[in-house]
């Protein structure tokens, strides 16, 4: 493999840009609206996130807890649950990453597979390019633009790894424009991590969130491409986050 590459200097951690306790809802779907699944991002501290995902053709939710490197920019823990209605939580995938070896590990059942790694920051999209959302607030030249590498789950059947680097993607800022009547930095987004395809990508100026995504290829295959659009935020404190996790899950219920 290729020596390993960086584009760490274009950010700077600012951690007075980010709101502990603030819950972030996102609606996940195909990009004509279809097959929507409700996000959910909790900021507990500045290095910590946690997401619940609802999805109104389901009866599970799931939940997946990821730390961030500040070093790397990169979210180089994670630790993903379904939750079930009856109060059930079954571990399903953990990522960890090696700084030094510039490897990801991840771990299913019984199985570890060891990934290179080979651009930082690095991103995983099935993970709805949460991680990349939560960084974005320290690009030093929003105006500019940044190379990141991706990461993918390997969906095929017996796969020889469970996930793939994929290479790199540019993301380059293209001019203003109002999404969803909120000002927004427009950018393209594309290359060989997202197979050569190119989407399109609005990040609210003064959240410095994304505020809609769109890419023409999918994060997973239940779907048929990707569209992560902002819905609303509120504050919690851990105590309500919980209590408001638990309420969500409880509706599947009468689903």
């Amino acid at each position: 493999m290729p020596d390993v590459t960086f584009s760490i200097d274009p950010f700077m951690y600012r951690p007075e840009l980010i709101e502990a306790g603030t819950v972030y809802h996102y609606i996940k779907s195909n990009i004509d609206g279809s097959y929507p699944a409700q996000i959910f991002i909790y900021i507990r501290d500045p290095d910590h996130l946690e997401v619940i995902k609802l999805e109104e053709h389901g009866m599970d939710a799931a939940l997946v807890h990821a730390h961030m490197d500040w070093e790397t920019f990169s979210a180089d823990q994670l630790e993903s649950w379904v939750l079930t209605p009856d109060g059930e939580r079954r571990p399903q995938a953990s990522l960890s990453s090696s700084s030094e070896d510039r490897t990801f590990t991840i771990s299913w059942q019984d199985r570890k597979d060891i990934i290179p790694v080979g651009h930082y920051p690095v991103h995983i999209y099935n993970f709805d390019f949460i991680s990349l959302n939560y960084i974005l607030r320290h690009w030093k030249d929003p105006e500019g633009e940044v190379t990141i590498g991706i990461l993918q789950p390997n969906f095929d059947p017996n796969p020889e790894t469970m996930m793939k680097y994929k290479g790199t993607v540019l993301i380059k800022y293209v001019g203003n424009e109002a999404r969803d009547g909120q000002p927004c930095r427009k950018y393209n987004i594309g290359g060989e991590g997202l197979k050569n395809h190119n989407g399109v990508m609005w990040v609210n100026t003064e959240k410095r969130m994304i505020q809609d995504i769109e890419i023409p290829i999918p994060d997973n295959p239940d779907w048929e491409n990707f569209k992560f659009r902002f819905i609303s935020s509120e504050h919690m404190d851990s105590r309500q986050w919980t209590e408001f996790m638990n309420a969500e899950i409880q509706k599947l219920k009468t689903k």
